[in-house]
């Protein structure tokens, strides 16, 4: 009897960790704009359902899409760290004091497309280039289309931004808008129908997706394509979680992030913000307009004015300038 009775021990020793690692650990991810917006429906989306289904049942993670978590985009790094979720969407342009080196995408004729830009951000992540990234891992590694200029009013020329009220998604884009004679406002996306509608603004710098998104086609008529510049959005995870996870858990989030999720979003967001430009090229009730050759003068003049001078605010910020140059150098070489 005390022989079976030790089998039966044994053999619940042997199922039980089993049995627990069977259950899932789940994650919280939270997205500060409701499940429509695109980097959501076209990117985000997927990586969860991927996630979930993947044969280990190893992780779930909750999605909280319509900011059921929070709504404030730059307040996204800090609740991942203060476990209101275990995972964000983070636009660190809103937040330069925690990510202060992602500027450098933000220069204006830098990055030339969404593919390159993402390709670079993962680069300088991997290289440890970037601060403020230490206290988190990277699911996915996004770059923003370049942001042109959207507008109520009417915009022909470079001499029709003087004096315009503008909405700009970072600070470095802001400086180059203001070199054409714009009066900068940084806000998050979510809040430019509401100041355009009190008149708070008269333009955004933004990216032709997130004009759709966020409802800004219903206040702009006027489409100013003018390149200046982009920005990285990235998707975190609160680092000490991620290290506490069960190996198998991890070996799920390692399998799809960051390369899965951020090749899923680079064809994509490619394609959505392609198709966006030729509906508005396409729409009677849209003026759309390239800058002439008489313009570019203008812009190249500002643009490498604000290159130089952020270059020279410190070491770090031409040597990093310097890197990214020459890993954009390889990334192009390699096409």
């Amino acid at each position: 009897m005390k022989r079976i009775f030790a089998l039966a021990l044994l053999a619940l020793a042997t199922v039980a960790p089993n049995a627990v690692n069977a259950q899932p650990v789940t994650l919280k991810l939270a997205f500060f704009a409701n499940d429509t917006e695109v980097n959501y429906a076209k990117a985000i989306k997927f990586w969860v359902e991927a996630v979930n289904a993947d044969p280990s049942g190893a992780v779930k993670i909750e999605a909280y899409p319509n900011g059921a978590l929070g709504k404030a985009l730059p307040a996204q790094p800090q609740m991942i760290l203060d476990g209101v979720a275990d995972i964000a969407f983070v636009n660190p342009a809103l937040v330069p004091g925690r990510f202060p080196d992602d500027q450098v995408f933000e220069l204006p004729g830098l990055v030339g497309n969404i593919k390159e830009g993402v390709q670079l951000y993962q680069a300088l992540q991997k290289a440890n280039l970037l601060r403020g990234y230490s206290d988190y891992f990277v699911v996915g590694s996004f770059m923003n289309a370049n942001a042109h200029v959207f507008s109520r009013k009417p915009i022909k020329s470079v001499a029709d931004l003087k004096g315009m009220k503008v909405r700009i998604s970072g600070a470095v884009i802001g400086q180059t808008v203001k070199e054409l004679g714009v009066v900068p406002v940084l806000m998050p996306p979510n809040e430019v129908v509401e100041a355009m509608g009190r008149g708070t603004i008269d333009a955004t710098t933004t990216v032709p997706a997130a004009v759709v998104d966020f409802g800004i086609d219903r206040v702009t008529s006027h489409d100013y394509l003018i390149q200046l510049g982009t920005n990285p959005f990235a998707v975190l995870m609160n680092k000490q979680k991620y290290d506490s996870l069960p190996q198998a858990a991890k070996d799920v989030i390692n399998k799809y992030s960051p390369g899965w999720l951020s090749d899923l979003y680079v064809k994509n967001l490619s394609a959505y913000n392609g198709e966006v430009i030729d509906q508005f090229k396409a729409d009677k009730k849209r003026t759309v307009v390239t800058p002439a050759d008489a313009d570019l003068p203008a812009i190249k003049a500002a643009s490498e004015k604000v290159t130089a001078e952020w270059a020279a605010k410190s070491p770090e910020n031409a040597k990093l300038l310097a890197k990214a140059r020459e890993l954009l150098a390889e990334i192009r070489a390699k096409k």
